[in-house]
């Protein structure tokens, strides 16, 4: 069963939502319009019934109602939600009454409401179903829950994702486009006002046997640079929480930006997280001269600015274009293929005995070095850990050519590599 969280703006919704599934994963803040696409969780009393919370009914360009369109077909009870403290309850029973018209079940919320009076004016609704709450005192809330989980709740099975994709960037750099384009509708708002998307958009879709799930950020602001209690600020911190959790993280720029001061620093921020990062110039439609050139720059000057690095591929596309977004799929399967790899320890050994024979590591106080054996202990990023009798004394010239010799070895064109040191307890080295 399936339950949408309706209302207007900054009436409580998705404290509501925060409390009956038990997430607090939205973000709550004063501005109008925090919320600017759906979200979905379980229940917390019920697994079975999934509660959607929408932005408010608002029609801000057609933004939102498109929003709340392409999800309706699914939902079985809406929940109306009001502001006690607004007294022009009139927009509200004409919203209701447009709700009506899907012939589905209405719930009202009264929020806000420490007294739980009923007056008139809340009966002129004409809804029999009427909870009063305070979702900041939660008070009323398990009144509601015990409703709810009188009803019979179909058996939806839980989407078993294979992998996760995270998509970070400025604002209006084609994130929302892109994510939409892989899933294959319109999923996120999409619009040229910027901040459109203000809170992260979840969403999935399966490409040759594996499950992705994918979340489209908001974009990021330096922290340091925005108020700690502006919006931009729980939203940067909120977009930055999450990288950790992602498979491959990819960073999009918009080609007639270019990689610009702020996309920098945005980048290092996602990159210093990133076992993987795939960057993606993006709008390369709307270059019509010397399009290879302006490429092939931009790509120059990545690579200038992070030469160090063994985990950026960098891929122009049109959000435009199937054969760009049927290529980028592919891309992303390979290279998240790539990270779930796993090296066998007779495979480093191999490896670590053929590098040390070729050259060895200088005496160190006149000891020789002796590697032992090497182990993955990580994929994400991958990390190898040798063991020896010596390895805080191991020198970062020799540490180089370690990395360098691995990558050659098994052939890792786009996956992070760390190798660590362990001494060894063999009193006898």
């Amino acid at each position: 069963m399936n339950i949408l969280i309706l209302g207007m703006p900054n009436v409580g919704k998705t404290s509501l939502y925060n409390l009956i599934t038990n997430k607090n994963n939205n973000i709550i803040h004063d501005t109008i319009g925090t919320t600017r696409d759906w979200h979905v969780s379980p229940l917390k009393s019920n697994s079975n019934i999934d509660v959607y919370d929408t932005p408010g009914i608002i029609n801000q360009k057609n933004l939102v109602t498109k929003s709340v369109s392409n999800i309706i077909r699914k939902i079985d009870i809406f929940v109306y939600v009001i502001d006690y403290k607004d007294e022009n309850y009139f927009i509200d029973k004409e919203l209701i009454n447009e709700l009506r018209k899907f012939n589905k079940e209405i719930l009202v919320i009264i929020n806000k409401d420490d007294n739980f009076k009923q007056d008139k004016k809340i009966d002129s609704l004409g809804i029999k179903n009427i909870f009063f709450i305070s979702c900041s005192h939660n008070i009323g809330i398990d009144v509601f829950l015990d409703f709810l989980s009188k009803y019979d709740a179909k058996d939806n099975k839980l989407i078993k994702y294979d992998f996760s994709l995270g998509l970070f960037g400025k604002t209006n750099v084609g994130k929302s486009t892109l994510l939409n384009k892989l899933v294959g509708f319109e999923r996120s708002i999409v619009s040229n006002q910027p901040k459109t998307t203000t809170d992260i958009v979840s969403s999935s879709y399966k490409f040759k046997g594996n499950t992705y799930s994918i979340k489209d950020t908001a974009g990021l602001i330096k922290k340091n640079k925005i108020d700690k209690n502006s919006l931009d600020f729980y939203v940067t911190k909120k977009t930055l929480s999450i990288i950790n959790e992602i498979n491959l993280n990819i960073f999009l720029i918009d080609i007639e930006q270019g990689f610009d001061t702020q996309s920098k620093k945005i980048f290092n921020l996602i990159y210093q997280k990133s076992n993987i990062l795939l960057f993606i110039i993006n709008k390369t439609d709307l270059v019509k001269k010397n399009k290879k050139k302006i490429i092939n720059e931009l790509i120059k000057d990545i690579n200038y600015e992070f030469s160090q690095s063994k985990n950026i591929i960098i891929i122009p596309i049109s959000t435009l274009n199937k054969k760009d977004i049927l290529f980028l799929k592919n891309k992303i399967r390979e290279l998240i293929l790539e990270i779930n790899k796993n090296i066998s320890t007779s495979q480093i050994n191999k490896w670590l005995n053929h590098v040390v024979e070729n050259n060895s590591h200088p005496r160190i106080n006149g000891k020789e070095v002796k590697f032992k054996y090497g182990t993955q202990v990580s994929k994400n990023p991958l990390t190898i850990k040798i063991f020896s009798n010596f390895s805080k004394e191991i020198s970062n010239s020799y540490k180089r050519y370690l990395l360098n010799n691995f990558y050659n070895f098994f052939k890792i064109k786009s996956r992070n590599l760390k190798i660590l040191f362990s001494k060894s307890k063999n009193p006898y080295d």
